[in-house]
């Protein structure tokens, strides 16, 4: 990379933290270009020089930014095979642990997200929670390794790890309005036991 393109993806690095700082303080209706600008301390309408598509643009770059530094970070905290040689239980208390700190880690862009009905739709399509946790697959597969492990039945896995994601979606709306979730860890725990229990393999599923 030569002097000339160093400089341009410093600048368009500016205008990213830029828009993401103003965009987590105002919200995406309420920060215009121009403040987009000077923030980074740049002459009106450069924006549009980097970002062509305005405002919409640069905010996807920074979802696209987070969400993909999200998904990685899930990955690195614990492989598939590190979830899957937990016991069940202590398998889902780790999933849903781990998640909520992606998620607080980047509640910011979240929040931009669910506060903003001009921008929801196209996000909906990208499947926010989907990037954050990896998406339904992920889970499906993580569930048929338990199986072939002999711990749960033959099931629907699809539709069990629906389930688990539902659960983990709850917990996004749960910190982005600000619940605490420290009085529910009894109630999970009974939870996580019972789909355990429903999903336990018995003598004639296991092979």
């Amino acid at each position: 990379m030569n002097k000339r393109e160093t400089q341009a993806a410093e600048t368009k690095e500016r205008l990213l933290r830029s828009a993401s700082s103003l965009f987590s303080q105002k919200g995406y209706r309420a920060t215009s270009i121009r403040e987009i600008n000077r923030s980074a301390d740049m002459a009106d309408g450069l924006l549009y020089h980097y970002f062509p598509g305005g405002k919409k643009e640069i905010f996807f770059k920074v979802y696209e930014d987070s969400m993909s530094k999200a998904l990685d970070s899930f990955k690195e905290r614990r492989n598939i095979e590190d979830y899957a040689s937990l016991p069940l239980v202590q398998m889902l208390e780790a999933i849903y642990q781990d998640f909520s700190t992606i998620v607080i880690d980047n509640i910011d862009v979240i929040r931009t997200i669910l506060r903003e009905e001009e921008i929801q739709d196209s996000i909906v399509k990208a499947d926010a929670l989907g990037s954050i946790c990896g998406n339904v697959q992920w889970l499906t597969e993580l569930l048929n390794i338990k199986y072939k492990n002999g711990e749960i039945k033959e099931m629907d896995f699809e539709c069990a790890a629906s389930t688990i994601l539902q659960l983990l979606h709850n917990r996004v709306m749960g910190i982005a309005f600000g619940f605490s979730d420290k009085n529910m860890s009894g109630m999970r725990q009974r939870y996580f036991e019972h789909l355990a229990m429903l999903w336990k393999a018995q003598p004639a599923d296991l092979r």
